[in-house]
């Protein structure tokens, strides 16, 4: 590189903006809004900077509204600018069944739902689906773990299927999957569906504390809870450090699908959280900005957990971001 060039590109960087630097050599954030474009911005403006991806939820109740991304990427999130959308896409919805997936009965669903996301993604770049997310549970109409189990294989089959019907399609090769499990349910990896079928091994991580009123379970003190889950001798051997040494193992990035906080004593929770994603180099984290089913709700939180909402927006935002 010549001295005058150098120079111009010496200049560039010292003039870019310090998050803008350091999103090189971050981890991308994104952001679960509630399929509402006026709650990312919300969330945005809270904390300073705009997001990477926005998770965005496919229904999973009628076929006829499954089979299309228009409602979710043009109407929805039509003005998301370059933010880049991540779906959760069930592989079966309410009603239907990987026996009968497996079969193919439900290729046309998929191929359709494929060639409308593709359609409403125009550009080169990599689009995450995220197929039967915390498949690994019992909660969703397409889990299987729990009492589940022995649909597993038929579920490892449907995956594999699936994912030929998504890569079939014009823009097929843009589609990346993510194994994408949760903790505080059944062991996920005999779920794995073949290496040649996962792109990328998520992981959902909520600290719910007892003092949480209704689903709250553990302890209440966030270093213990942050323990739990990076310790070899912790809640289970696919607590979070544990998937990560799975990803690992499979030679797969490793990125936190969606995690949440509760309570006004999470901050040492995210400190922690963050320090692990950069020694890690995980590739992305998803902060689940919402109350429905979780009450991870942060933005309008600063006076009731004021360590809480700091440590976030000290970790994850821009120091000067105003509430």
């Amino acid at each position: 590189m010549n001295l005058p060039v150098l120079f111009s590109f010496l200049i560039a960087c010292t003039l870019l903006e310090p998050s803008t630097r350091a999103l090189a050599e971050e981890p991308l954030i994104g952001v679960f809004g509630e399929n509402s474009m006026p709650r990312v911005l919300a969330f945005e403006a809270w904390l300073g900077r705009k997001v990477d991806v926005i998770l965005c939820t496919v229904d999973f109740h009628k076929w006829e509204n499954y089979r299309y991304a228009d409602w979710l990427s043009k109407t929805v999130y039509g003005d998301r600018g370059t933010r880049r959308l991540v779906y959760d896409v069930p592989i079966i919805i309410e009603g239907a069944s990987y026996a009968e997936a497996k079969t193919g009965a439900y290729d046309e669903h998929w191929r359709c739902l494929a060639e409308s996301i593709v359609s409403n993604n125009p550009g080169e770049y990599e689009i995450v689906i995220r197929p039967s997310h915390e498949m690994n549970g019992d909660w969703f109409p397409w889990c299987v773990g729990g009492s589940r189990q022995a649909m597993i294989p038929d579920f490892i089959a449907s995956w594999q299927r699936f994912h030929a019907a998504f890569r079939s399609v014009a823009g097929g090769d843009r589609f990346r999957f993510s194994f994408s499990s949760t903790e505080g349910a059944s062991d996920p990896r005999p779920m794995w569906p073949g290496d040649a079928y996962v792109d990328l091994v998520g992981y959902d991580v909520y600290w719910k504390p007892k003092s949480m009123t209704g689903e709250g379970w553990e302890t209440d003190d966030p270093e213990e809870a942050w323990e739990k889950r990076t310790s070899p001798h912790g809640y289970n051997a696919w607590n979070l450090t544990g998937m990560l040494a799975f990803a690992q193992s499979k030679a797969k990035p490793f990125q936190i699908d969606e995690w949440g906080v509760w309570g006004p004593k999470a901050d040492v929770f995210i400190e922690k959280m963050a320090a692990f994603l950069q020694a890690n180099h995980v590739r992305s984290q998803t902060y689940w900005n919402s109350n429905a089913a979780y009450p991870g709700e942060l933005h309008q939180r600063d006076k009731e957990w004021p360590a809480t909402t700091q440590a976030f927006r000290k970790n994850f935002g821009k120091a000067s971001a105003t509430p």
